[in-house]
């Protein structure tokens, strides 16, 4: 017999040894090889100190197989069959299972216990040990160094014995009540069976302030910037155009020369009377081109002989009509009333197209302890 045929009663301990025993009356030889065998089956214990196999103290504990994934046990040992408590079962073939209890109820006389086991499930037959981890899922003595409801990036497919996969999955309040009782219906309606887990797919947590709430969601992998251009506006003020205009030149004093005169033509008769007994003539005071009518002397300073009366007819032209430039001064002002800009300007329109703003990342999946 094993160490968990051992009772806690001193006296029910006397025949419960492989060899040898401790019942009264037993010759030296006997209790000798009683104790080497409960020191023998106290190192084996120890061996494995990391697991306990539950005992009544009266009888080696019995296991039935129901299922590959669960067993019965009569008594009522939901108090050390935990869930989410690792177990190491030799099944029916001896190979050796280890997993989690994922549920455990009594029903007198037999408690039956389901298991989520790591890889494979229970072989044929009985199983000839089951174990529990020494350490406690709840109350345990031991600091929690996941406690439930831990959320932790993890690089497998699937979820680890005692993890769920953030993946917004519906599961049983039962099952995983303890991490129920801590996320409730914060990541989605519950109904009266099942809960929400966290979805972290295509996502990553935000810390939460007092303006948020547990499992509030948002955001997007791409954006389309949006918004209003203010549209621009002009002012401005009254203005009066200020300055003055110069001329310059001078037009004063000017001689003409006869190329610059108009072409003039005209005729002069001339006329003198004698008999005064003296001279008479006329003096020309114009220069110009003269010419004789063909009566007599030629035109110019002269005079005329006595007695009778004569006259001559004169033609004169001067002056070529050439073309002149000259330059003049003067001044002159400006005046103008003050004016304000008008108008309209149009308010900018703006386009353009959405941006991906993801981060260069690398895909791990979240996993949340139950």
């Amino acid at each position: 017999m094993s160490i968990t045929a051992w009772s806690t009663t001193a006296s029910q301990n006397g025949d419960r040894l492989n060899s040898g025993n401790f019942l009264e009356g037993q010759s030296p030889s006997t209790l000798n090889d009683g104790s080497r065998d409960a020191l023998a089956s106290i190192r084996a214990w120890a061996n494995d100190l990391e697991w306990y196999e539950f005992g009544t103290g009266s009888n080696t504990t019995t296991y039935t197989r129901i299922s590959a994934t669960s067993i019965s046990i009569p008594l009522d040992v939901t108090g050390q069959f935990q869930i989410n408590r690792r177990i190491k079962i030799i099944d029916g073939t001896g190979s050796t299972r280890y997993g989690r209890v994922e549920t455990c109820t009594y029903s007198s006389p037999n408690t039956t216990i389901t298991f989520d086991f790591d890889s494979s499930q229970l072989g044929s037959g009985n199983p000839t040990s089951v174990k529990y981890g020494i350490i406690s899922p709840n109350n345990t003595s031991l600091p929690a160094v996941n406690p439930v409801g831990s959320i932790v990036m993890f690089s497998g497919a699937t979820a680890p014995s005692g993890w769920l996969l953030c993946d917004g999955a519906s599961v049983s309040k039962t099952a995983y009540a303890s991490l129920f009782a801590i996320v409730g219906s914060s990541f989605g309606s519950a109904t009266s069976t099942n809960f929400i887990l966290p979805n972290l797919q295509s996502r990553f947590p935000k810390g939460k302030d007092s303006g948020d709430n547990l499992g509030d969601t948002g955001g997007t992998t791409s954006q389309t910037p949006t918004g209003t251009n203010s549209a621009p506006t002009f002012t401005g003020n009254a203005f009066t155009p200020t300055g003055s205009v110069s001329l310059s030149g001078s037009v004063a004093n000017h001689t003409l020369t006869e190329a610059q005169l108009p072409s003039i033509t005209g005729t002069v008769e001339l006329l003198t009377r004698g008999g005064n007994g003296s001279n008479q003539y006329i003096q020309r005071n114009l220069t110009g081109a003269f010419s004789d009518d063909g009566n007599g002397s030629n035109y110019g300073v002269g005079w005329f002989g006595e007695g009778g009366s004569n006259s001559r007819k004169l033609t004169y032209s001067f002056g070529s009509g050439q073309a002149h430039d000259h330059s003049f001064s003067g001044s002159a002002s400006f005046s103008g009333s003050s004016g304000t800009p008008s108008g309209s300007i149009s308010s900018p329109n703006f386009t353009g197209n959405a941006i991906d703003v993801t981060n260069p990342f690398v895909c791990l999946n979240y996993i949340i302890k139950f």
